[in-house]
């Protein structure tokens, strides 16, 4: 791929058409020891140099959002503040890095990738950062890639345009998803974007002890300590406790190696039925209701949900119109719990320099449990639109009945800056507004 490319948006398209901005997606990897300039520096015009296409910004052709080519790329800063996406302190970049101390910060924006996308960015600017930090050690990545490597086969491919969606519907598991309101979740509120979380940090090898003696997966162990704590916590719930798991589509239609959005969701309900049962059995359960809806049918069934949100806002023509459903959308308190398992970081030497990853955002609607794996650490970040930590004390009471022990921080109240894309948004509400004043005469 030449420097100079479009790609249109649709797959994440639903984070562009937000009234003030989409706040940022942060990776933030706590490093062992303080983070070097220089080198942060040089790692990240070779990070640049390999994903050019994060080197980029918002464009509006047309009336569609394109991915275009941004001249210049931020230099990573030396800053404890994040700095706004698409913003003259980003240089209109959609991919921010800074740091401070020990502590490197990858912001992005989820219209443009998810986690798994951003992944490779950060293997590929960890791998060139600490072989220029540490010269003599020869620091070694498995599957990093590097400048001079071509593309991926269907890397810069958008699932939307070019996903396999072919599924038989009568074959597709339909989930149920009918779900206990969280009261604190439906009563908080959401004040400009602030939002409230507690890091706990768990040995990973005592997690897969745990996970191996009661045939869970580590995302199904949490998920399972997650909806003990909030039954416990509200008794008398009639509905299920439903987790929305966070799952990954890529292989599912064709696309393994695209950076775009790829993501929706499984669900995993817990009833008085789940009550009476062992903690084995549960694990079962939800395993064989992972694989009913990663079948084939069914997972293409999911992943066209993407598709179908892409094709509602195209309908609708008009930029406020697609502000006015994307806000009616996402202004709604959810009745379920996220649990996003980013996955283990298979950062081979680079573990030995790195204490620990963390995944958050703000303006959480809702409980979000965003987990990361690296070394010997395995972190979960409980995001919450509210500050009480009943449903964190209830987590960590669940664990402890196992020997699962955790370090949990004191509560942090914090926001990601929104996006400063104003421009684009903008002049997609100026020419709707020419277009239809054209239209009168």
């Amino acid at each position: 791929m030449k420097n100079k490319f479009k790609l249109k948006i649709r797959a994440g398209e639903t984070f562009l058409y937000r009234e003030e901005g989409t706040e940022s997606q942060v990776f933030e990897i706590r490093m062992k020891n303080n983070v070097n300039q220089f080198c942060i520096t040089k790692a990240a015009k070779l990070a640049y140099k390999r994903y050019p296409y994060f080197k980029s910004r918002f464009k509006t052709i047309e009336g569609s959002v394109y991915l275009c080519e941004n001249v210049v790329s931020p230099a990573p800063a030396r800053i404890r503040k994040l700095r706004p996406l698409g913003g003259s302190t980003t240089a209109n970049n959609l991919l921010d890095i800074t740091f401070y101390k020990n502590r490197i910060f990858i912001s992005f924006h989820h219209a443009m990738c998810d986690g798994r996308g951003i992944m490779q960015f950060i293997k590929t600017l960890l791998y060139y950062y600490l072989n220029f930090r540490y010269k003599h050690n020869n620091v070694l990545i498995p599957d990093v890639r590097l400048v001079g490597e071509g593309f991926k086969r269907n890397e810069l491919s958008d699932p939307v345009n070019e996903g396999n969606f072919n599924f038989d519907k009568a074959k597709a598991y339909q989930a149920d998803r009918t779900a206990f309101a969280i009261p604190e979740v439906q009563n908080g509120e959401n004040a400009g974007g602030d939002s409230w979380r507690y890091e706990l940090t768990f040995d990973v090898n005592e997690v897969m002890r745990v996970c191996k003696e009661n045939n869970c997966t580590p995302a199904i162990l949490m998920t399972i300590l997650m909806q003990k704590g909030v039954k416990n916590n509200n008794p008398f719930a009639k509905e299920p406790i439903l987790c929305s798991m966070s799952s990954d589509w890529r292989d599912a239609i064709g696309l393994p190696n695209t950076f775009r959005n790829c993501v929706t969701s499984i669900y995993l309900p817990y009833s008085n039925k789940e009550d009476n049962l062992e903690l084995k059995d549960i694990g079962s359960n939800f395993r064989e209701l992972i694989s009913k809806q990663k079948e084939t049918n069914s997972a293409r069934c999911s992943a066209y949900t993407m598709k179908y949100m892409s094709d509602m806002l195209d309908s609708l023509g008009s930029y406020e119109k697609k502000v006015e459903t994307v806000s009616n959308f996402t202004s709604r308190p959810i009745n379920s719990f996220i649990c996003s398992y980013t996955g283990k970081a298979n950062m081979g030497d680079a573990e030995k320099y790195i204490d620990s990853i963390h995944v958050y955002s703000s303006g959480t609607k809702g409980i979000s449990l965003q987990m990361m794996s690296v070394g010997e650490t395995f972190t979960v970040d409980f995001l919450q639109n509210f500050e009480d930590r009943k449903y964190v004390d209830a987590f960590l009471e669940e664990a402890a009945k196992l020997d699962l022990k955790a370090e949990c921080s004191d509560v942090i109240k914090y926001r990601t800056p929104k996006d400063h894309c104003k421009n684009t948004n903008f002049m997609i509400s100026l020419k709707n507004t020419l277009a239809n004043l054209f239209r009168k005469f």
